[in-house]
């Protein structure tokens, strides 16, 4: 074997293992500062190859039952052995990759589209999760969301279905990224940026970075775009299948995403359009019983990991009350209210 070819071997057997290490770190979940190292390792496009293929075998494996599953487990070594991650080694049965593929193969397993198998993810409510997207990319769901992969080796391309999504897209300027929505698409090609579709079928696209450009496309009308826009870092835009409902305008995008970190931050909204935003987070029904209650303005950073407590904590400064009824979180108004010293109106 000639020394170039060798290399090259050596290089894709190096990068499969380590494919095989993050996607064992991804299991049991990537620190922040992992994300950025996961990213920054899938800019080489041997390791981007690597990873979305073994990713797409290790999906269909998990689906595998009968002699074919028992075959691929019985083929796990007891003991694993070290493979470099980056900065640091971590320690990975990198032996099962191998096993995974030889396993596929031999039960005729082909994959669709050169490793590129429509997949979909899926939060339910009040669960929030991050995953790689074949090519690369990270995908970030927010709570009761549905993201589907569609694309192939030639064409990035999800279908956001519900909820909320960040994504973190790996920059090819031949390959766009593509989110499809009802009656609109979302373009980029490298970039940092959220995609909410609302339960009323409303759209609201935030940009973090980079630029994305949004069309809207009317009903029969094929692939010709209604209206077009583009949006930069901090920009923000909100549409429907009807249109426009705020043109592209200047937006706290870090506020936008806060959800990430099971955050949501108010400035002085209603109670009303909070708790809509709040209602997303928990299967009980909020209902504010007093119009007055629903009027209040509510400002600050509440948690949506535990809905009740963050009503209780708002019952707390303000003049509301919070009452637990056949499954349901009753809100009220409490006349004369007694606010504690210290806290401001």
């Amino acid at each position: 074997m000639k020394l170039g070819a060798l290399l090259e071997w050596w290089r894709q057997r190096r990068a499969r293992a380590q494919a095989a290490a993050w996607l064992t770190r991804m299991g049991r979940g990537l620190t922040p500062g992992r994300q950025r190292a996961l990213e920054h390792w899938l800019t080489s496009a041997i390791n981007a190859k690597e990873f979305s293929e073994l990713r797409s075998i290790l999906d269909v494996a998990a689906e595998l039952r009968g002699p074919l599953r028992t075959a691929l487990i019985a083929t796990v070594p007891e003991r694993p052995r070290r493979v470099p991650l980056g900065r640091g080694t971590r320690w990975l049965a990198a032996a099962t990759a191998t096993a995974v593929m030889a396993a596929a193969s031999a039960g005729g397993l082909w994959l669709w589209n050169g490793g590129y198998l429509p997949r979909t993810y899926q939060t339910g409510v009040g669960q929030m999760h991050s995953v790689v997207l074949p090519d690369g990319s990270m995908a970030y769901l927010n709570t009761n969301t549905e993201l589907r992969w569609v694309g192939s080796p030639d064409d990035r391309r999800v279908e956001l279905l519900r909820g909320e999504a960040f994504f973190e897209v790996v920059h090819d300027p031949t390959r766009p990224f593509r989110i499809l929505l009802a009656h609109s698409e979302v373009e980029v090609l490298g970039t940092r940026f959220d995609v909410y579709r609302k339960r009323n079928g409303k759209v609201l696209v935030t940009v973090v970075s980079g630029t994305v450009s949004v069309e809207g496309l009317g009903a029969g009308a094929g692939d010709r775009p209604s209206w077009m826009r583009r949006l930069t870092a901090n920009e923000q835009i909100e549409y429907s299948s009807v249109g426009l409902i705020a043109d592209v305008h200047a937006a706290s995008a870090l506020n936008a995403i806060r959800w990430r970190q099971g955050i949501i931050e108010t400035r002085g909204e209603p109670l009303a359009k909070f708790v809509s935003n709040l209602s997303r987070y928990t299967s009980q029904r909020i209902v504010i019983a007093d119009p007055r209650a629903a009027q209040m303005l509510i400002g600050g950073a509440f948690s949506v990991r535990n809905v009740n407590a963050t009503l209780e904590r708002i019952a707390r400064i303000e003049p509301i009350t919070v009452t637990h009824q056949d499954g349901q979180l009753i809100l009220g108004y409490r006349s004369n209210p007694q606010r504690p010293r210290g806290v401001p109106r």
